[in-house]
């Protein structure tokens, strides 16, 4: 189950349904939220043979200036695999132009419906901070419990989403400076390196130990827990 909607520049994604990665879930429904440009979509309904590295590149409007980004970044975002990339494409393609209409009333009540008691994953492709933050805080009450990450939390226009998201940062400093603007960190370290703050217990480092859908402590400050969450980058 999915409900679309778009504006000028960007085409979202809300779904329903199941995920093979126990990490996330044990299996249940989950609700999934994706933000693709509408130049992705483009692409992938006109043309062929284009490959990931062109797919990702398109990614300003609805990537930003992450620096994991195919635009400016990186290009070494988790979600910038093979597998990934094809089942992208195939939504992408499912998803007809007289779809890519505005956010109506039906459609949230919809979403609303879908998200009740269930866990949600807001950001599995692109910014979450681009979707209607009144959207966002509907979806979380309704929720049995959700997660959320974002780099844009130094920029203006996301610091709504701290009460749902975490920040994303990469060092103990980073973090401490987004705690003053009243975010909870979520800790992506390289390798040998390490910060003050709770290992995540869906990481291949905790062995596994839950999942995220169980576990929910990556969901602002709004959500569950108080303290920094940290992983090895992967």
């Amino acid at each position: 189950m999915k409900i679309v909607f778009a504006d000028d520049k960007n085409l979202y994604v809300i779904s329903k349904g199941k995920t093979s990665n126990k990490k996330i879930t044990d299996g249940k429904d989950l609700v999934q939220t994706y933000t693709f440009s509408l130049e992705q979509w483009h692409l992938a309904n006109t043309s062929k043979g284009f490959g990931m590295k062109t797919f990702f590149a398109l990614d300003s409007t609805n990537c930003l200036d992450c620096p994991f980004s195919g635009n400016g970044g990186d290009g070494g975002c988790y979600t910038h695999k093979f597998n990934q990339y094809v089942g992208f494409l195939s939504m992408l393609r499912s998803i007809k132009e007289e779809e890519l209409t505005p956010l109506t009333q039906i459609k949230k009540s919809t979403i609303m419906i879908m998200s009740a008691n269930t866990y949600i994953r807001f950001g599995s492709y692109g910014e979450p901070s681009l979707l209607p933050i009144r959207l966002v805080q509907s979806m979380t009450r309704v929720a049995s419990s959700w997660t959320g990450y974002t780099h844009q939390h130094n920029k203006p226009f996301a610091q709504e989403f701290s009460k749902y998201y975490m920040a994303s940062t990469h060092s103990d400093a980073e973090a401490i400076q987004r705690s003053a603007d009243g975010w909870r960190s979520f800790i992506a370290l390289a390798k040998g390196n390490d910060a003050q703050a709770v290992s995540c217990p869906a990481s291949t480092e905790a062995g596994f130990k839950s999942n995220c859908a169980k576990c929910g402590l990556c969901s602002g400050t709004e959500g569950k827990g108080s303290k920094y969450v940290k992983i090895l980058e992967h």
